[in-house]
C-alpha cells in the first residue's frame, strides 16, 4: 500500500516536530519545511527521529515569506513523493507590545509569517491537492485568534486572519474532496514560550512574578505539544473529520469559557 505524505511548515522543532512524529509513527512519509538549516543539530535530530519510525523524511530549508521558496518546496515534495495528502500550516512567531507602541516592523513580521505565510502555504496546498482530487489542510491558529489579549495585537490580528482564510478557502474548495480546518490552541509548552519576553508577558497579564519559564510551566496550565498533535492527526486522517470544513477547533483548557 502506498504511503501517504504530510507536509509541515515550521517542522524542525516544537509543535511541528510533534506533528511530524505523530504522522510518521502512523505510516506517513514527512516533508519538513523550516527556516533552520537541515544540517543543523536540531533539524537533524528531528529527521533522525522520524526515520527511526521507518518513514521517509524530506527536510527543506524554506522561508515561508518567500513565494519562490514555497513554490520550490511544494514542487520538491511532489517530485519526491507524487502526492501530498495532508498539509499542516504550523510556522509562526510571536511578539509583544501595546497597540499604540508597536512599530511597523513588529507588525509586519508577524503578519508576514503567521498570516501571509499561512495563506502562501494554503495556496500551494490547494493547487497540488486539486490535482489529486483530495486532501486535508490544517491551519494552526490560536485561542488568541478568538479573543483579544493585551500586548498581543500582532499575534491576535494574524490568528484572526488565519481563521478568516480557513473559512474562505473551505467555501472555495466545496465538492473537491479537500477540507480545510483550523486548530486554535491556548498556551503550549514550546520554545516560543521559553523566553524571558514570554515570561514577562505572562507576568504582566496575570500579575504573577515568575522568574523562569520552568516556574511558569509548573504554576499554570499549558498544553503539551502532543495534545495538539493528537487533534491535528485526527483532522488529517479520520473519516469523521472529512465531513466538515471551515471549522475552528479550540484546544483551550477552558479559557474560552472565561
Amino acid at each position: 500500500m502506498e504511503r501517504k505524505v504530510v507536509l509541515i511548515t515550521g517542522g524542525a522543532m516544537g509543535q511541528g516536530r510533534a506533528h511530524a512524529l505523530k504522522f510518521a509513527e502512523n505510516g506517513f512519509d514527512v516533508v519538513l519545511a523550516d527556516m533552520q538549516d537541515p544540517a543543523g543539530d536540531v533539524f537533524r535530530a528531528t529527521v533522525a527521529d522520524i526515520e527511526a519510525t521507518g518513514a521517509k523524511a524530506l527536510a527543506v530549508r524554506c522561508d515561508i515569506t518567500s513565494d519562490a521558496d514555497m513554490k520550490a518546496l511544494f514542487e520538491q515534495a511532489w517530485d519526491e513523493f507524487g502526492r501530498i495528502d495532508v498539509v499542516v500550516a504550523n510556522a509562526g512567531v510571536i511578539n509583544f507590545g501595546r497597540t499604540w507602541e508597536l512599530t511597523d516592523e513588529q507588525v509586519q513580521k508577524v503578519i508576514d509569517i503567521d498570516l501571509i505565510g499561512t495563506w502562501r502555504t494554503d495556496k500551494y496546498a490547494a493547487q497540488y491537492m486539486l490535482r489529486q482530487g483530495s486532501g486535508r489542510i490544517i491551519n494552526i491558529a490560536s485561542t488568541s485568534g478568538m479573543y483579544g489579549t493585551p500586548q498581543l495585537a500582532t499575534y491576535c490580528m494574524a490568528k484572526w486572519g488565519v481563521r478568516g482564510l480557513t473559512k474562505t478557502l473551505a467555501q472555495e474548495l466545496k465538492g473537491t474532496g479537500i477540507v480545510v480546518n483550523t486548530v486554535c490552541p491556548t498556551k503550549v509548552k514550546t520554545p516560543m514560550c521559553e523566553t524571558a519576553s514570554y515570561v514577562e508577558f505572562i507576568n504582566d497579564l496575570t500579575g504573577s512574578h515568575y522568574e523562569t519559564w520552568q516556574e511558569m510551566y509548573d504554576s499554570m496550565p499549558f498544553l503539551d505539544v502532543e495534545d495538539i498533535s493528537d487533534m491535528v492527526y485526527w483532522l488529517g486522517t479520520s473519516r469523521s473529520a472529512g465531513k466538515f470544513s471551515g471549522r475552528d477547533l479550540g484546544l483551550d483548557l477552558g479559557t474560552l469559557q472565561q
